[in-house]
């Protein structure tokens, strides 16, 4: 993709959003529920309720009221655990709930898939910008964000992970105003920055590095010769708005806000969750992660292109900031970290991705279900990876006078495009092609039970004459909720009997073991139940089902 006309790439990029958006549209709908977007739910309504108090809605608090008290299954947390997460958007969508009186579990479930996804769509878009902020570059904004779109996890997600994806995404947008700051100190930006990291923050508490990692690198650039109080104005603008949209955003923090934020932190640094992992063919502990873990999952699951870039964009970069560090003379260290404005947002995504990997990998924080957790990682990733993507571009130039990386891009892009077809609506299952020994005895694949779904109408369809159903499930994973994405006159149709086998018609397992704080238990099949039928992608099997044997007598 060589674009010399402006208008041309402006035609282009426009084309390749507008293709985004309306594949999206046309697909929302094709994605499973996972295990958490009930507890996320119901956390929207536990806070919308918290809000009405303040006002005088008593038909909406009423309504709200009614939806909290009804009773969950499988393991919903109590009430009382929902003040510690982060409700940018799970408040928004419990209001559109009510206020459209949507009553159907499939349609509010739908609801929610949509506009996670138009929230991604949208930082898709700021995150261009923020490229072509960089580089002021359409190929290379335009390739750029094709890797951040088309990261096959990355974009199955964006349609159901209403934590990670809108952490993602409001941290794309945040880091524009960033890069925009960088350029030049204007209230609009300051404004708009803070907001976002604010919305951040409020979704993770994680997201207060971002605050905190510009807040450094605005005082490194401050120059001797300018006096501090005037230098200082602008810092203390961004903390002051920060910390507001934060209080305001986060009701949370209503009531004791300094108290609450340290509880909240706690929290999700340690996390309450201590499980066991299959990784790597062995059992971990969420609490006891190998060094490796991270790592190695961003490695086996981002395309390999990506991958080889990125390690050659960060390179490029660090060893331009130690080249720089290590000549710095006396008197010009405000100056001397970086020349240039680009220079120093190349050293800033560097900076937060390294101090952020350093901190999760040397304490140890409690990770699990993959890298889901630290799928905000991605934006650094791609971003270097850009990096790398444009410096092998003025390799090429100077020494070949050629730019045939842009055709190898765009052919290893098809092929990646071609992958997540065939992994379609489960890109969040997708492994690169370079390591032929993924299996469901090594990784958990189908750890949110995304595959319920399919299982569930692929059954319906295969017992139309029959009204009623028994289906047991050898996982830990509950399939009833996958129910809910079922037409109403089929939901009748299933009756989802757990672990109880002898009223089971059919089994279901997607390897998820059952998880005890001091074992783990895998299901046994029944002896009078036989291998029926069993999903399988890019040859890795996602589930498998067994059917009871006929009594032949």
């Amino acid at each position: 993709m060589i674009i010399k006309n402006i208008n041309t790439s402006k035609k282009i990029t426009f084309f390749l959003f507008l293709t985004f958006f309306f594949v999206g549209i046309f697909t929302f709908k094709d994605y499973g529920i996972t295990i958490d977007e009930e507890f996320q739910r119901a956390s929207g309504f536990y806070w919308l309720n918290y809000v009405l108090n303040f006002t005088s809605f008593e038909n909406l608090k009423s309504i709200v009221d009614e939806l909290i008290l009804k009773p969950k299954e499988f393991t919903m947390p109590p009430p009382e655990t929902y003040n510690q997460w982060g409700i940018i958007f799970d408040l928004p969508m419990a209001f559109l709930e009510v206020i459209f009186e949507i009553k159907d579990p499939k349609n509010y479930y739908h609801l929610r898939h949509l506009f996670n996804f138009l929230i991604f769509f949208i930082a898709s878009i700021f995150f261009f910008k923020l490229l072509f902020n960089r580089f002021s570059n359409y190929n290379v904004s335009i390739i750029g964000t094709l890797f951040y779109v088309l990261s096959p996890r990355i974009y199955g997600n964006s349609f159901y992970n209403n934590k990670d994806l809108i952490f993602l995404s409001l941290l794309t947008i945040a880091l524009y105003f960033c890069f925009k700051l960088f350029n030049k100190i204007k209230f609009k930006n300051l404004f708009f920055f803070s907001f976002f990291a604010a919305a951040c923050s409020a979704s993770r508490v994680l997201g207060i590095f971002l605050i905190m990692s510009f807040f450094i690198f605005y005082l490194l650039s401050i120059s001797p010769k300018t006096k501090k109080f005037d230098a200082l104005i602008p810092l203390f603008t961004c903390c002051t708005l920060y910390l507001f949209f934060l209080i305001l955003l986060w009701p949370y923090l209503w009531s004791d806000p300094l108290n609450n934020f340290i509880s909240a932190f706690k929290f999700f640094s340690k996390h309450y969750l201590d499980i066991k992992m299959l990784f790597d063919g062995e059992y971990i502990r969420s609490h006891n992660l190998p060094y490796s873990y991270i790592l190695k999952w961003i490695f086996i699951t981002t395309p390999i292109l990506y991958v080889l870039l990125f390690v050659y964009g960060y390179m490029r970069v660090f060893n331009r900031f130690f080249r720089r560090l290590v000549n710095i003379e006396n008197g010009k260290i405000y100056n001397d970290f970086w020349l240039g404005i680009n220079e120093k947002k190349d050293l800033f995504i560097l900076a937060n991705l390294t101090g952020i990997l350093f901190f999760l990998i040397l304490f140890k924080t409690t990770l699990y279900t993959g890298w889901r957790h630290v799928y905000f990682l991605n934006i650094f990733i791609i971003y270097l990876s850009t990096v790398g993507f444009y410096q092998i571009g003025i390799y090429l130039r100077r020494k070949f006078k050629n730019k045939f990386h842009y055709h190898i891009s765009i052919l290893f892009i098809l092929t990646v495009i071609y992958k997540m077809i065939v992994y379609h609506p489960f890109q969040s299952f997708y492994f690169n092609n370079y390591f032929k020994n993924i299996s469901h005895e090594k990784f958990e694949i189908d750890y949110w039970g995304l595959s319920g779904k399919k299982f569930l109408k692929d059954l319906l369809n295969a017992e139309k004459n029959k009204n009623n159903i028994s289906v047991g499930v050898a996982s830990y994973l509950p399939l009833g909720r996958s129910v809910y994405l079922l037409e109403k006159e089929n939901r009748k149709k299933i009756t989802i009997v757990g672990q109880n086998f002898k009223e089971s018609d059919y089994i279901y397992t997607n390897f998820i073991s059952e998880v005890g704080k001091f074992k783990n238990y895998k299901y046994e099949i029944p002896k009078n139940f036989s291998l029926k039928s069993e999903f399988i992608i890019d040859n890795i099997k996602i589930y498998e089902v067994y059917k009871k044997k006929e009594n032949k007598n």
